[in-house]
């Protein structure tokens, strides 16, 4: 006969009593003994559960400052362009030494003429062309015609016509005459206030551009900076010293400001000047 478990039975008899109406307490089930398949009690009590940590405190970030902040959004330099500002240097070393420093020029004998002309005061009395004015006239081959060599011209300037007061000068065989120092206003002397090579350049500026010399080819040293006035037989007007001197050499005035060599031009080969 199969065997009834005990709970069951308790469970039966518990039903009864509720059902029978019964006021007395239900005798209690006795206890199940424990089965050969229950597993043995636990031991010990299991550890307690270990406690939750705390949630890390998150701190709020600091403001950042505003230098900074303009430092972040700035644009960065590329890393290509990094590169080509290394080679910068290099560029600047080549680029210099392909510059040169620009060529000294020294003015011609004729340019240097017209700025003395003009600083002077020449070209008040004469005019800015050679047109005259309170001085005689240098255009249209006027000033050549009175000076037919260069050295008389020199001369005059260097005197003014108080070193020909009352006295012809240049040419006495002039076309409507000799021209007498003196009769057409006072010209001033410059031979204080110029030195030689300015007096030759001057008087180049005159003769030259104003008045429309001529000059021949072989008496135009093309070979300097200056391009240098010479002398019917080759020989320079100015030393090295920038004095004035004769086709031989020597000086071209003497101390009181004459010529120490009238006829220098005609010694030295050369011919009245001519115009264009």
């Amino acid at each position: 006969m199969t065997e009834v478990p005990e709970h069951l039975l308790a469970r039966s008899a518990a039903r009864r009593n509720a059902l029978e109406g019964g006021g007395g307490e239900a005798a209690p089930a006795p206890a199940a003994a424990p089965s050969a398949e229950v597993a043995p009690a636990a031991t010990a009590a299991a550890p307690a559960a270990a406690a939750t940590p705390a949630a890390p405190v998150v701190k709020e970030p600091e403001p950042v400052p505003p230098y900074v902040e303009a430092a972040l959004k700035r644009k960065r330099i590329p890393y290509w362009a990094m590169s080509a500002l290394a080679f910068l240097p290099l560029w600047g070393i080549l680029y210099a030494q392909t510059l040169s420093a620009p060529p000294v020029t020294e003015a011609t004998q004729l340019i240097a003429g017209a700025e003395v002309y003009t600083g002077n005061g020449c070209s008040g009395c004469h005019g800015p062309t050679g047109g005259g004015g309170s001085g005689r006239p240098f255009a249209d081959c006027a000033v050549v015609k009175t000076f037919p060599y260069i050295e008389n011209q020199l001369e005059f300037v260097k005197l003014g016509s108080a070193g020909f007061t009352g006295q012809p000068y240049g040419d006495p065989n002039r076309e409507g005459g000799a021209h007498i120092g003196g009769d057409f206003g006072q010209m001033p002397a410059f031979g204080a206030t110029l030195t030689d090579a300015e007096l030759l350049e001057v008087v180049r500026h005159e003769r030259e551009v104003l008045s429309g010399e001529v000059v021949p080819e072989d008496q135009i040293d093309t070979g300097s900076p200056t391009e240098e006035r010479l002398w019917p037989n080759g020989e320079p007007m100015l030393d090295s010293a920038g004095v004035l001197i004769d086709p031989e050499g020597e000086p071209l005035f003497d101390d009181a400001g004459k010529l120490a060599n009238p006829e220098a031009s005609i010694s030295a080969g050369g011919e009245p000047a001519v115009c264009e």
